[in-house]
């Protein structure tokens, strides 16, 4: 049997045979992407055809024109456009669909491809055909193509040049352009070797970056270097590999669990202390409060009440403590960015500064009125103004703070308090003649008591149940 030789090996043709006509069509091929392939908002045909643009923009430009089928000859000899916007309109379409099926932050947006014709008379210089020596043709009329890439808001109707957009946005437009122009490519295996890609991608964009290359690890394989948190899936971290530089042997690859550098971790650890953030303190549902003695005073009036057949609080909602008043606004502006139900469950405000950071929320519709409420909506002590300790009687909040400062204080009784003060916590540190004391340590008392509900008077019990209907009802 004959086998054809056409390597030209001089020895083994069998086997230049096997490789050229069975390995050489499997071997994949590397690509390597890193951020500066980035789109002109405006390409010139002519210098597209003379190779004048930069190596990264001349990559880019050109898988556009090949992703839209357009032969930059032909484009330049025409007088008519019309087939040629046809195909631009047709690839235009095909981008806009897959760029905002992952670009989530905006998905107003529409790619807008134009061809422009631009003439001017200037000098030009030129090969004297007959010598060989360069001349100049005065009053030369120049004739330049030129393919504008814009970006229009529907929503407003306006457009704006590709570069009048974020980096972040022009990055993944053009990184979009070059891979689909790979997709076309049936022929071939390819492996992606991405440098830091979406580094210029704010966080939200940056996962929806990886959702992209999930989709593309399903035909492709992908490697890519990073050191963005956000650019690391926490639930599969066996994916994962460190690379260290060390002294005695250069760059190290490992196993994310053996890496022990600590500057090397840092990432991971941040996208798993990103993760736990959000999956094991929050939930759809959260009710801000101040502290952790209002997660305990809550939780345990809420089990309480349950075990009366009484109104409890919702297993749905999470109790968040937030760590103070002055950090209340900062968590509703997070949360909200995450289309997640907020409410909060508040001291009344002392400070105007806190009262007006609450205000300003309201009014540009971060947070709705109905969700704020306040501990001296429920308290029913008569004053203005309560703390969450206000919705216990005197008595037995008495009973917890003396039991949790026994050593440091001498037992206050109802009698020692000054009534004309709005707060019992105020009236305790008129006692106590200091300007605070430790909230947590009463609240933790009452968890270690263990107690039932006969603990408490049915004015206690009434307080917080009306509460807890209040708040159900905003979930």
């Amino acid at each position: 049997m004959y086998f054809s030789n056409e390597w030209k090996w001089e020895n083994d043709p069998l086997n230049e045979y096997i490789a050229r006509t069975y390995l050489q069509s499997n071997l994949p091929k590397f690509l390597y992407y890193d951020e500066y392939y980035a789109l002109p908002s405006r390409i010139s045909i002519e210098k597209l055809q003379e190779a004048k643009l930069d190596d990264e923009e001349l990559k880019t430009a050109k898988a556009l024109f090949e992703l839209a089928d357009i032969n930059v000859d032909e484009i330049i000899d025409a007088d008519n456009y019309e087939d040629f916007i046809a195909e631009l309109e047709a690839t235009q379409a095909t981008i806009t669909d897959q760029l905002f099926k992952y670009w989530e932050t905006n998905k107003n947006l529409e790619i807008v491809f134009n061809i422009d014709k631009v003439e001017e008379t200037r000098d030009r210089s030129i090969t004297n055909p007959a010598t060989g020596q360069p001349m100049t043709v005065p009053d030369a009329k120049i004739v330049e193509h030129i393919l504008d890439i814009r970006v229009k808001n529907n929503r407003s109707r306006v457009t704006l040049p590709l570069k009048n957009r974020s980096k972040g946005f022009n990055w993944f437009f053009s990184f979009l352009v070059w891979f689909l122009k790979i997709q076309e490519d049936k022929t071939n295996n390819y492996i992606l070797l991405l440098d830091e890609p979406g580094l210029n991608l704010h966080a939200t964009a940056q996962a929806n970056l990886l959702t992209f290359f999930n989709d593309l690890s399903k035909d492709y394989q992908i490697l890519y270097s990073t050191h963005s948190p956000f650019m690391i899936e926490s639930d599969a971290l066996h994916k994962v590999r460190t690379v260290v530089e060390t002294n005695e042997v250069g760059s190290v690859i490992s196993d994310s669990i053996q890496e022990k550098d600590p500057n090397t971790l840092f990432p991971l650890q941040a996208a798993l202390g990103y993760d736990i953030a959000q999956n094991l303190f929050i939930s759809n549902n959260n009710l801000l409060v101040e502290g952790p003695a209002d997660l305990i005073y809550l939780t345990s009036l809420s089990n309480l009440l349950e075990t009366e057949k009484r109104t409890f609080l919702s297993d749905k909602i999470t109790i968040v403590p937030v760590g103070g008043l002055d950090k209340v606004t900062t968590f509703i502006s997070l949360l909200r960015g995450s289309k997640l139900n907020v409410a909060c469950l508040l001291d009344s405000f002392t400070d105007q500064k806190g009262k007006k950071r609450v205000d300003d929320l309201i009014q540009y519709k971060i947070i709705k009125d109905k969700n704020i409420r306040f501990f001296d909506e429920f308290a029913n002590n008569g004053k203005a103004t309560a703390d969450i300790e206000d919705l216990f009687e005197k008595g037995e909040y008495l009973k917890l703070f003396n039991a949790a400062f026994d050593e440091e204080y001498s037992k206050i009784k109802i009698s020692d308090l000054d009534s004309s003060v709005d707060t019992i916590i105020k009236q305790i540190k008129k006692v106590i003649n200091k300007d605070r004391f430790n909230h947590y340590r009463p609240a933790n008392k009452l968890n270690q008591l263990g107690v039932d509900a006969k603990y408490f008077s049915a004015k206690t019990l009434d307080n917080f149940e009306k509460m807890f209907i209040e708040i159900n009802k905003l979930f």
